[in-house]
């Protein structure tokens, strides 16, 4: 049992190493978009509802198609992709890391791994049950009149 629970933790801190890597260029908007969610300043929660609902009002507003909306958000995701690697480090000053900034950055990268294994395991599980049970699954799905 603990050679299974040694090569489990050698594949999440694989993962979390590649991730880290992967994520280098969002580090500092990922380490102030957690600051925000954590709350850490008394300004943040009515800061976020204020972002929120202009978001809203704008697509109020607006009233665009549902097509509309996917494409703008599919493209406003390409361009922070782009653009967010390029200017972050103009923005937030130099690319130096504290220890305790870094520590942080690897939690985070960490605890994305764990949700994405656990969100994997439970469609996994969710398929295994569609297979194995159809009853079930003919219970768990709602009815259409």
């Amino acid at each position: 049992m603990a050679e299974g629970d040694n090569r489990s933790t050698n594949l999440l801190a694989a993962e979390t190493a590649s991730l880290e890597e992967q994520l280098q260029g969002w580090g500092e908007v990922m380490l102030m978009a957690d600051k925000v969610l954590r709350w850490e300043r008394a300004w943040f929660p009515p800061a976020i509802m204020g972002v929120v609902s202009l978001v809203f009002l704008i697509i109020y507003y607006l009233d665009p198609s549902v097509l509309s909306c996917v494409s703008c958000f599919v493209m406003f995701l390409c361009l922070a992709d782009y653009l967010v690697p390029i200017l972050a480090p103009r923005i937030f000053g130099s690319n130096k890391w504290t220890t305790e900034q870094q520590q942080r950055f690897h939690e985070i990268c960490s605890n994305l791994v764990k949700t994405r294994r656990r969100a994997v395991g439970w469609w996994k599980r969710l398929f295994t049950l569609k297979e194995e049970k159809p009853k079930i699954w003919f219970c768990l799905l709602p009815q259409s009149a």
